[in-house]
């Protein structure tokens, strides 16, 4: 039995390979193929987009759609421009960066060939450290310590830079970069200060709360006036008291929007399906329980509409489908 066990899990593992390998907005007996780029283990993309790409595909048979495992939003958009994703999630900053040409992706050729197709949620920046460091109560206080952005090539590392920047503190910081799992482990043996992580509850720090009780580090009035001069599409908001079971209080912080986007290639059908299931409100309480992060998805298209990218025409059917007013910046060239 043990024999047929492991036979049967390597056979799983060429199989996912092989989705892999045949991904790509590509059809194949009738189901299109579509690689979901998510983020890196211990974050909360890789288990958002790992349930919802299930989710979808087990909900329409004519799409087959692959949680892809990556750095995150930075790294999501840079797969993107290369032709290595088909959807995928974003930050708000870095789409904007992939599309004007600057930030992340200063110095590289705009890219143009993508489309959104809805909003999923507010997240929430925030640092974190051990309860006992008593050394550590302001972001200030960073100056001389060893603080993880987050994992190279993610939205999350992009926005610890950002505003550990827009306070001048970042060029006084010991500055790392490590997967969630890596630095909740090496927060919890003390080998590194603090890390900064994006969307709340992060998986890796619920862990490390169960076993060492952490503190979150919240930029003050004067911090946020800094950060929102230097970063207009960033917001205050707070992570509510509990979200971590050591936080007994709200703690103001950093948020942003986080889109789900598509190649603009991608099949104007399988966008239109994908959301179909998606964004089906009689779906949500089944979604919110996949993660929480996609008990929010839907249309915001008040915040897109001052947004420089278009959306796909597979959602300006659906939008319009369902009653919504589609704003006249919104719709792509290819449907004028």
């Amino acid at each position: 039995m043990r024999k047929w066990g492991k036979v049967l899990i390597i056979g799983l593992i060429l199989l996912l390979a092989a989705g892999t390998l045949f991904a790509g907005g590509k059809k194949e007996g009738g189901r299109e193929f579509i690689r979901f780029g998510g983020g890196a283990p211990g974050g909360s993309w890789f288990a958002t987009v790992g349930g919802f790409a299930s989710y979808l595909s087990s909900n329409n048979p004519d799409l087959n759609i692959t949680a892809v495992s990556t750095g995150g939003s930075a790294d999501n958009n840079r797969q993107a421009a290369r032709g290595q994703l088909d959807t995928w999630l974003t930050h708000a900053l870095t789409a904007y960066d992939l599309w004007t040409g600057v930030g992340e992706f200063d110095g590289e050729t705009p890219y143009k060939d993508f489309r959104l197709i809805s909003g999923v949620y507010e997240s929430h920046h925030h640092f974190v450290t051990l309860a006992s460091k008593t050394d550590i109560n302001s972001l200030s206080d960073f100056a001389g310590k060893s603080v993880v952005m987050g994992n190279t090539g993610s939205g999350g590392a992009i926005n610890s830079e950002n505003i550990l920047k827009a306070l001048g503190i970042f060029d006084k910081v010991d500055v790392r970069y490590m997967g969630w799992d890596d630095a909740g482990r090496a927060l919890q043996d003390g080998r590194i200060d603090a890390a900064g992580a994006s969307s709340a509850p992060a998986s890796a720090v619920v862990t490390l709360d169960a076993q060492r009780p952490i503190k979150l580090i919240a930029p003050t009035n004067d911090d946020f006036s800094k950060i929102m001069k230097a970063f207009p599409s960033y917001s205050k908001s707070v992570i509510k008291a509990g979200t971590y079971s050591s936080v007994k209080e709200d703690s103001p912080c950093v948020s942003f929007l986080v889109y789900w986007a598509a190649q603009k290639n991608l099949s104007e059908k399988a966008v239109y399906d994908m959301m179909t299931v998606g964004l089906d409100p009689a779906n949500l309480k089944e979604l919110g329980s996949i993660h929480h992060n996609l008990k929010t998805i839907g249309p915001y298209l008040e915040q897109m509409s001052t947004f420089p990218v278009y959306l796909h025409p597979g959602a300006v059917k659906y939008y319009r489908e369902k009653g919504f007013t589609v704003p006249e910046s919104l719709i792509p060239p290819e449907m004028k």
